[in-house]
């Protein structure tokens, strides 16, 4: 019997488990999901200050060295999922989990970028919730695409068996 997660919207790829938990599980392995073009949370952006941006990182990490001028330089790419979601980022030599920052910035998932435009950041997310297991919009865009609820079960179930419990 599996604990058959699920997410609203993955952004085109589910993740393993342990990229978002703690456990590695044999049926929560990454898969593409394109069907998902439909879904309402896709893609969102939400922009800030520039300032405010800082503020609240400082306001967690208040030991990073960061500064409107500097911010290019000091915010770097750390690891990303098979996913293509980001485990971590660091912000003046400080690693940051991808969940941190999506917490911090109330983030529809941890697939985000950020976009520096003068006084302003654009933070662009792709997907919705923490893309492990079935993707709800995934899943109905499959229904609609033709396939069955077993091949969708099995798609984003990895090698798993559907059987009778009788």
């Amino acid at each position: 019997i599996i604990e058959p997660l699920f997410h609203s919207t993955s952004g085109g790829r589910t993740e393993n488990s342990e990229d978002v938990f703690s456990a590695s599980v044999p049926y929560l392995r990454s898969v593409e999901s394109p069907y998902e073009k439909n879904a309402p949370k896709l893609h969102d952006s939400a922009k800030i200050s520039v300032n405010d941006f800082i503020g609240k990182i400082k306001s967690v990490y208040g030991n990073v060295n960061i500064n409107p001028s500097n911010l290019k330089e000091k915010i770097k790419l750390g690891k990303i999922s098979e996913g293509g979601k980001i485990k971590t980022i660091i912000i003046d030599g400080t690693e940051i989990s991808g969940r941190e920052i999506r917490s911090l910035f109330n983030l529809n998932s941890t697939n985000f970028s950020f976009i520096q435009s003068g006084n302003e950041i654009e933070i662009v997310t792709a997907g919705y919730g923490h893309g492990v297991g079935m993707s709800q919009w995934g899943a109905n865009g499959m229904g609609e695409e033709g396939y069955n609820y077993k091949e969708i079960l099995k798609h984003y179930y990895t090698g798993i068996e559907i059987v009778s419990m009788k």
